[in-house]
């Protein structure tokens, strides 16, 4: 088994303040309608040497980017020849997700898919699959400790870094901007936040207000609405995540603003939708459809014998108005 413990992401975006988006993430900003953006076939299909059986962790089953994600996961693994199980969190409690890993664990699945609800406390998890030889590939967020295959991810600082220098460029590179951070116990999350303070930091100008809206589009919402009465020259906002930014779309439209640029991030169809509106000025797009199939194709070459990539980037793209139909049309 080959083997890492990951730390953060480190970023090729740094802290110069004239930074400014050049499409130079895992996308152009401007592709054409025929790519394959989606780029599926990366690792596989591969034929399973034998009919494994695979857990899959979902921290988010109500969620329009962990639903695309688990999708994925699912059309590979028949494709693959591999049967999954899903175990879908009913909480949003960590220890439940370990105790979900414990079963699979008791069941003695040939190898774990892992969406983290909490980094540092799924870590219990991580250690009763490695300590029983399963072995765990991690999709969109690192756990905190114990050993992984692989991970798929979007580089969360880069990405969060663009988002940044897009928001700094829009509003003169000055003014009060909100950060609508997701759940700061979230590898995830800390990254997209480091990123993005990475670049408006650098900036004397621009003041940014975190605020955790824990990855809901309710919080998103309320958190916004208070904001929007304690600072009314706010000029910006920055989503974490797509349905925090959906939220702060709302406040906004019920307050009346037109001039506030919104920023989200994920590359979920509402998002983009938005952004197509005119309600939003650009989303950050990752790729759930990547994570799920290379995570499946991963684990069934790992089982198979074969060597794997310890870190994959399934990149990110900048979608503003002058790209988002192309995008909307591999997300429909």
């Amino acid at each position: 088994m080959h083997r890492r413990t990951f730390l953060t992401i480190s970023a090729g975006l740094a802290t110069a303040p004239a930074l400014r988006w050049t499409g130079a993430l895992a996308q152009d900003a401007t592709p054409t309608a025929d790519e394959d953006l989606l780029d599926l076939d990366r690792f596989g299909p591969v034929a399973a040497s034998s009919p494994y059986t695979l857990a899959f962790f979902q921290p988010y089953p109500n969620n329009e980017f962990w639903q695309r994600l688990q999708g994925a996961v699912e059309a590979r693994a028949e494709a693959d020849g591999v049967t999954v199980e899903v175990y879908a969190l009913g909480s949003n409690e960590v220890a439940d997700q370990v105790a979900q890993m414990e079963a699979a664990v008791a069941a003695a699945v040939d190898g774990i898919i892992l969406g983290t609800i909490n980094a540092a406390g799924v870590v219990p998890g991580v250690e009763a699959a490695n300590n029983a030889g399963i072995p765990v590939i991690a999709v969109d967020t690192a756990p905190a400790g114990g050993e992984l295959v692989s991970l798929a991810q979007t580089d969360n600082v880069e990405a969060s870094a663009a988002a940044g220098a897009f928001i700094a460029e829009a509003i003169g590179e000055a003014g009060k901007v909100l950060n609508l951070q997701g759940e700061m116990g979230n590898q995830t999350a800390q990254a997209r936040n480091e990123g993005l303070h990475r670049v408006l930091d650098g900036f004397a100008e621009i003041q940014v207000i975190d605020q955790s809206a824990n990855w809901t589009q309710e919080l998103g919402l309320s958190i916004t609405e208070n904001v929007l009465t304690s600072d009314p020259d706010l000029v910006a906002i920055f989503g974490a995540n797509d349905p925090a930014a959906l939220g702060a779309v709302q406040a906004v439209k019920a307050a009346g603003r037109d001039d506030i640029v919104i920023v989200g991030f994920d590359g979920n169809p509402s998002a983009f939708e938005a952004v197509q509106a005119g309600d939003m000025a650009a989303d950050i797009a990752q790729f759930p459809e990547r994570m799920g199939t290379y995570g499946v194709d991963l684990m069934v070459l790992h089982l198979n014998g074969e060597e794997v990539e310890a870190l994959v980037d399934t990149g990110t793209a900048v979608v503003t108005a002058e790209n988002v139909e192309v995008f909307l049309g591999i997300v429909s």
